[in-house]
């Protein structure tokens, strides 16, 4: 009687385990499953945006208008950077004008004094 006891709660023991076991198994499944779905949809929801942006005749006088923000940030970073670039080779333009026209003023004045 004790070992027909002790097998029915060893057999209890493995049904509870392969119970559980059936249980996590389907709770990864379903998880599987439910996270599978989400990523379709969002693969969807993407896509459809996609041909709208293709399909749309919309043209804009703005280059890169429809390009996705970080080409758009990077393209106001190089227009940023032109403006200054062109600001500084300005500004070193006018110095050399000055430096020249200071040296053709003196350039005349020692011709004046040389024909003096």
């Amino acid at each position: 009687m004790n070992t027909l006891v002790l097998s029915m709660t060893l057999m209890d023991r493995s049904g509870l385990w392969m119970l559980g076991g059936f249980a996590m198994l389907g709770w990864v499944l379903a998880r599987m499953t439910v996270q599978r779905r989400k990523r379709r949809l969002q693969d969807d929801r993407e896509n459809r945006e996609t041909q709208r942006r293709l399909d749309s005749n919309h043209s804009s006088a703005l280059p890169l208008s429809d390009a996705p923000v970080e080409t758009q940030r990077w393209q106001v970073a190089m227009f940023d950077l032109q403006r200054e670039l062109k600001g500084e080779l300005d500004s070193r333009i006018a110095v050399t004008q000055g430096l020249i026209r200071q040296l053709d003023q003196r350039i005349a004045r020692m011709d004046e004094l040389e024909q003096k």
